[in-house]
């Protein structure tokens, strides 16, 4: 989605004040553009979401006037963010449980595709999983990661966004559950989300710990750091570069990914990332090519 003003994490955020040459002029559905402009410029006078993508006309359109100015995007075509303002881009391979500032009742299907090592030794990682956004700010994600034709974890992850009134700052928790079934582990993530918008450009920042039983050995705790940053190229196509790194404690093993993304939205309800990049750990170097679909 292209640049969207911002305004405090709420639902269904209308503009305050329409401005005094829009005052006293029938707006229907209250997204402070009158009924007159919408219907000479092709929005819903009767709907506040003309394009359903989250963002209320009166935002998209910041100054009212039914013209796609430069910094505004278009009430009439849906774009990439779900969640709250400001937008701030999902990553594709450690994504998010629905956007920051998710409102009650959006929902989501998705699944992630991994492929790694694809000429020497290739596997097949790929996760169904939906997600609910139960409340304002609170979303929940059940997923089932597989690798090739078999089930290798049950996971579940939970998500808040902490109430925020930046005007480009949006931060929040999200807390993972994942039984591994061969091994026979559980880990548990704590993660701080932090999203920052800046014009076109965008970044996010994951920063937290992951626990594996037996919880005893130092070896069975990692940190977690994974930095992105994207830029928007209009309504509907993003690029972004993605980075997650895991360390151990102790210091004894480490893994880490880059991968450069393009996120597009194809229609109103759906969604295609796509990226190539490579991982590698102490050892081993491989090359990594992944894609997630998504359903809104």
């Amino acid at each position: 989605m292209a640049t969207q003003p911002s305004v405090s994490v709420t639902k269904n955020p209308v503009p305050k004040s329409q401005g005094p040459r829009h005052r006293g002029e029938l707006d229907s559905d209250r997204d402070g553009i009158p009924d007159k402009i919408e219907r000479a410029t092709g929005t819903d006078p009767y709907h506040r979401d003309t394009d359903r993508d989250g963002v209320p006309d009166g935002v998209e359109d910041r100054d009212r006037d039914g013209v796609v100015d430069p910094g505004e995007s278009n009430p009439r075509q849906p774009g990439l963010f779900a969640g709250g303002y400001p937008h701030i881009p999902e990553p594709m391979v450690f994504d998010l449980v629905r956007g920051l500032g998710a409102r009650k009742g959006e929902a989501e299907v998705n699944t992630l595709m991994v492929l790694s090592d694809p000429t020497r030794d290739p596997e097949l990682g790929w996760a169904p999983e939906v997600e609910w956004a139960f409340a304002d700010n609170y979303a929940f994600e059940v997923e089932l990661p597989m690798v090739d034709r078999h089930l290798h974890a049950l996971k579940s992850a939970f998500q808040a966004t902490i109430p925020s009134q930046s005007k480009r700052f949006i931060h929040g928790v999200q807390v993972i559950g994942e039984y591994l079934l061969t091994e026979q582990d559980t880990e548990t993530t704590l993660l701080h989300l932090a999203g920052l918008r800046l014009g076109k450009w965008s970044m996010l920042s994951m920063l937290g710990v992951r626990g594996v039983t037996p919880l005893s050995e130092a070896e069975h705790y990692q940190g977690l750091f994974n930095p992105s940053v994207y830029r928007d190229l209009g309504e509907t196509v993003t690029v972004g570069l993605e980075s997650n790194l895991s360390v151990s404690l102790d210091g004894s093993a480490w893994e880490s990914l880059l991968i450069p993304q393009l996120h597009w939205q194809l229609s109103r309800r759906s969604r295609l990332q796509v990226g190539g990049g490579v991982a590698w750990n102490e050892t081993t170097t491989v090359p990594v090519a992944a894609s997630r679909i998504i359903l809104e």
